[in-house]
């Protein structure tokens, strides 16, 4: 897609990986950046969905991990990874798309006029791109797993890939 920084948090990795799809976020923006608190948060999940697949992606370098020194005063209220993933977004100069589906990390972001979008966002470019035929089976093997999105959320998934 376009040549500028994709950062993501942990959840959309999670997730991608549990739906075995995780390629997806190669295939869509070639590169993407993650902080070293979200590494070390995926990381630590040992034998969980998007532990051996994130590994797999730095060890290839199409998963990039920045540093970002600990400032738990910009967003007290956030997870590390949230926190991390936002403050290394405004920082950077040029433009930015963040994956995050925290609901407070979200909103933050937002707050801060960062472009934004999620587990379901990269699922419904991937299906307009005709990386996948069929986001129903994505969703389906999340659903088995201890991913979870709302009814809502899945139900607006399925009618944006047309798939309702």
């Amino acid at each position: 897609m376009a040549a500028r920084l994709v950062i993501a948090d942990a959840s959309p990795l999670i997730g991608l990986a549990a739906a075995g799809a995780f390629d997806l976020l190669r295939r869509l923006f070639d590169q993407v950046t993650i902080t070293d608190s979200v590494r070390d948060e995926v990381l630590s999940g040992g034998e969980r969905p998007g532990a051996r697949e994130l590994a797999e992606a730095i060890r290839r370098g199409w998963i990039v991990v920045v540093n970002v020194p600990r400032d738990a005063s910009a967003f007290p209220v956030l997870g590390a990874g949230e926190a991390s993933t936002i403050l290394y977004a405004t920082e950077h100069p040029g433009p930015c798309l963040v994956l995050m589906d925290d609901l407070s990390g979200r909103a933050h972001a937002r707050a801060n006029g960062l472009a934004l979008t999620g587990l379901a966002g990269v699922l419904i470019a991937a299906r307009k791109h005709e990386y996948v035929d069929n986001v129903r089976a994505l969703l389906e093997k999340l659903e088995a797993s201890d991913f979870r999105l709302s009814r809502e959320v899945v139900d607006t998934v399925l009618e944006l890939a047309g798939e309702a």
